[in-house]
């Protein structure tokens, strides 16, 4: 057993791999004067400030539905993937097909913002129903959306995309739209067909200045100023109406689905 750690530990001191990527390591939020204990409770090796329920102290376990501290509940349940070395929490999954969804359940009529809907126990509902959004105040590093085959699936990395490639002013606007702090918005020519820089758009509820009911965006299909079928979203009039995602329509197959971090 000493000669396992000590290995590992000789591994970390020449910097040959990042400390949270060990199996048995987990680390929350640095502070000053933290040093490395090893937990018997948990079997692994935390930091003396370790906090039970962060993404980070998750990130290396296994993917599932934990206990994650989240949006001021300490204990909330919610579904933690992995990807680009980093734990993320799933927010909001619809399957439902119609392209009237997002204002038949998880726009707020009054605001045009996003709303919680369909929750259970605090967090995302996968027992039942079509959709579920968890809307909650929280301080978030980055959003990614995805298309996974099924509404208990985790992230598929083929078919994801997250905001890394925006401007932090960018995605800030996103970050505040799906913790409720601001109502829809635009952007224009944020996105590239894959997700870095490009010229699609964004229309969550609002275009040119005025609330729409008709468009939710994350990311339209027609460079310019063209209105276009959403390639990430919902669009309910016009020629170019439909619900989905990665480019292919939304079912019990195509799910649309959005993460999100806070480290």
């Amino acid at each position: 057993m000493a000669e396992k750690y000590e290995i590992k530990w000789a591994t970390v001191a020449n910097q040959f791999t990042e400390l949270n990527n060990l199996n048995d390591v987990s680390i929350s939020t640095l502070t000053d004067g933290d040093q490395m204990i090893y937990n018997a409770a948990l079997g692994r090796w935390t930091n003396s400030s370790y906090q039970p329920g962060s993404l980070q102290s998750i990130y290396g376990t296994a993917e599932g539905i934990h206990s994650v501290s989240w949006g001021g509940v300490s204990n909330r349940p919610m579904k933690v993937g992995f990807y680009n070395n980093k734990a993320w929490v799933e927010i909001m999954y619809s399957m439902n097909s119609f392209e009237t969804a997002p204002w038949d359940y998880w726009i707020n009529s009054s605001t045009n913002g996003l709303q919680s809907y369909n929750l259970s126990n605090s967090g995302l509902n996968y027992d039942t129903g079509t959709s579920s959004v968890l809307v909650v105040p929280e301080i978030m590093t980055n959003l990614l959306i995805t298309a996974k085959p099924s509404k208990t699936a985790y992230i598929d990395s083929t078919s994801s995309m997250d905001c890394s490639h925006m401007s932090s002013t960018n995605r800030n606007t996103f970050i505040d739209y799906f913790t409720g702090v601001i109502p829809g918005f635009e952007l224009l020519d944020t996105f590239g067909i894959s997700g870095g820089v490009g010229n699609y758009d964004t229309h969550l509820g609002y275009r040119n200045g005025a609330i729409q009911t008709d468009e939710w965006l994350i990311q339209d299909s027609i460079e310019g100023s063209s209105i276009g079928a959403p390639l990430w979203g919902y669009r309910s009039s016009g020629a170019n109406k439909g619900a989905t995602a990665h480019g292919n329509p939304i079912s019990t197959s195509n799910v649309l689905s959005v993460w999100a971090t806070n480290y």
